[in-house]
């Protein structure tokens, strides 16, 4: 499902509406272009019911909606129908005098969104206020973030962390209060005991076992000491990960590995959560569900596999992030690069990449005196290192301030994607009602 937006003109029956309708029709044709699905609603005016506009927006089920002030308006019908529509987000978008012979005229556009933003903050909401012309790329950005945003926000609602196990070793930030997680985020947390998965395991299929094994051959690099045994015991742990997705219809995994898959099973699940990421679903170790709620979030606004990495190092402004084994395959710097031997700890498989360079945004949703927060940096993936030879890594420069950085660190988890998310994330975090901080 896309983007989905519902777009109100708004006018006075008195003011060039006329005229105006030129700029709506501009700025639904603008987002459209962009990928955005429009819900154009029948205009409003000062005389008009909302009653029909607001059921044709409640079937339609918007990600947000766009209250376009086309010309100068009355407050109180717009103030009506943005009350009643206050479960969506709120755009209001006032339009500047525009140029027509030379001259510089004025659908009143601007007196009126000013009025309305102010009049729907004084009763309780906080929609978004944009000023600006549809021909303007800037503009068009600006309303797109926002809809784009909004959009990941619903997608989170409807969003299920599969949760199998619990959070490792004592990791207190690892855990989770699904009440107030629920309340913020919406998102919903489904429980597997990791006994469900070994069950799974056994009633693997080995035609299937050799069917996925034939496709890792094709599509990753395995190193030498990688044995027949190894690849069927990572297949059907994969496998039955993706049976459990299925079944419990989840966005996103995080499993408990220590010490259940690494001793009892005696096989770690580094390399089938690789995979799963490589293929869209979301995945992390240690049962730690802020981190996978920010990789989720990541995911949704790039599409793209997401990885994350412990702390292991800062030194000058470099953070250098690793984990034990997990690291989605296809990010990795060398073709050379790919599935390997725990050789030290464990016994398994391990994603043995080295990050692709690039720049990128590190996240970390984290609870601080039961207040939700989302830490963010920019960074620069570096050339570097496997950390000890084996396990993967990626070497961040950070462009802030690394004394910043290190006061504000959630955990030592860490969640990166390539590009810079800022935008995005500041306007995710003003929907669901979490503080964000940049470093």
């Amino acid at each position: 499902m896309g983007i989905k937006v519902a777009f109100i003109p708004l006018f006075h029956s008195d003011y060039p509406f006329e005229i105006a309708k030129r700029f709506v029709k501009k700025a639904v044709d603008r987002l459209r272009e962009r990928g955005v699905e429009i819900l154009l609603c029948k205009e409003v005016c000062e005389r008009n019911s909302v009653r029909e506009v607001v059921k044709s927006v409640a079937s339609y089920r918007p990600d947000s909606t766009v209250l376009f002030v086309a010309t100068w308006i009355e407050a109180p019908n717009a103030v009506s129908l943005a009350l009643e529509l206050s479960q969506y987000p709120l755009i209001v978008w006032g339009l500047r005098m525009y140029y027509e012979d030379d001259k510089r005229k004025s659908t009143g556009s601007l007196p009126g969104a000013s009025v309305l933003k102010a009049s729907l903050e004084a009763v309780g909401l906080k929609p978004f206020f944009i000023v600006g012309m549809p021909d303007e790329i800037d503009t068009i950005d600006k309303v797109y973030t926002i809809c784009l945003a909004s959009s990941v926000a619903r997608r989170i609602r409807e969003a299920r962390i599969g949760l199998v196990g619990y959070a490792s070793m004592g990791m207190y930030t690892a855990m989770f209060d699904p009440f107030s997680l629920r309340k913020v985020f919406g998102i919903d947390v489904a429980h597997i005991d990791t006994s469900e998965v070994f069950k799974e395991v056994d009633r693997v299929k080995e035609d299937e076992v050799m069917s996925v094994i034939d496709s890792w051959l094709r599509k990753y690099f395995i190193e030498s000491d990688v044995s027949r045994e190894d690849l069927v015991k990572a297949a059907k742990i994969y496998i039955a990960l993706k049976n459990l997705v299925k079944k419990y219809k989840l966005s996103s995994l995080t499993v408990k590995c220590q010490y259940e898959f690494s001793k009892d099973l005696g096989f770690v699940p580094c390399v089938p959560l690789s995979v799963l990421a490589d293929e869209g679903v979301v995945s992390s170790c240690e049962g730690d569900i802020p981190l996978t709620l920010t990789m989720l979030i990541l995911h949704y606004l790039t599409n793209q596999p997401i990885y994350y990495g412990d702390l292991v190092d800062i030194r000058g402004n470099k953070v250098y992030l690793s984990s034990c084994g997990f690291a989605p395959l296809t990010l990795s710097a060398e073709k050379t690069m790919g599935i390997g031997r725990h050789k030290y700890f464990f016994r398994g498989l391990r994603s043995g990449i080295v990050l692709k360079k690039g720049e990128v945004t590190l996240a970390r949703i984290g609870l601080i005196s039961g207040e939700y927060r989302l830490h963010v940096a920019l960074g620069e993936v570096v050339e570097t290192e496997l950390r000890q030879g084996l396990f993967p890594a990626a070497e961040v420069e950070l462009k802030g301030e690394v004394e910043a950085f290190i006061e504000n660190i959630m955990s030592q988890h860490y969640a990166l994607a390539y590009g810079d998310l800022r935008k995005y994330l500041r306007i995710l975090t003003r929907i669901f009602g979490i503080k964000y901080i940049e470093t």
